[in-house]
């Protein structure tokens, strides 16, 4: 990892880790509202071929969790379903709550073509999973099943 990457440089990122079969990456963020996008980053870097900037759709999430993995992983699957189920692919994401308890976002992106899809990813798994937080900054390993 470069200077321009390492956590606390920026405010929001991730790296990927090697892994024997799954994707795994080390993720950070300012607020776990950061966090969350950098998860995200993720998850699209992983599941598409190529990622466009368009924001021709909005999709509302709320969703309810049991402490910050909790919330992290439920966040990642609820992505998961709206990439699966209704090709929604996130691009610009503003949050009006992002708690343990609760997660109120506003989700701007588009519809991709079947070309654009990547590898299938099964789910955000709980593997190791641990939110730390250092003042503001926000960390997490994440793990995906392919």
């Amino acid at each position: 990892m470069n200077d321009a990457t390492q956590p606390g440089s920026v405010d929001c990122g991730y790296a990927f880790v090697d892994h024997t079969a799954d994707v795994m990456a080390d993720c950070w963020g300012r607020g776990f509202s950061g966090l969350l996008m950098a998860a995200a980053d993720v998850l699209y870097e992983t599941a598409m071929e190529e990622r466009r900037g368009d924001r021709e759709d909005v999709q509302t999430i709320e969703l309810s969790a049991q402490g910050w993995e909790d919330m992290l992983i439920r966040w990642l699957q609820e992505l998961l379903f709206l990439l699966d189920a209704e090709q929604f692919v996130g691009v610009s994401f503003s949050f009006q709550k992002a708690s343990p308890e609760r997660l109120a976002a506003r989700v701007e992106g588009y519809r991709h073509t079947p070309e654009e899809r990547g590898p299938e990813i099964k789910a955000a798994t709980y593997h190791g999973l641990e939110v730390q937080r250092e003042g503001d900054l926000y960390k997490a390993r994440i793990v995906l099943d392919l």
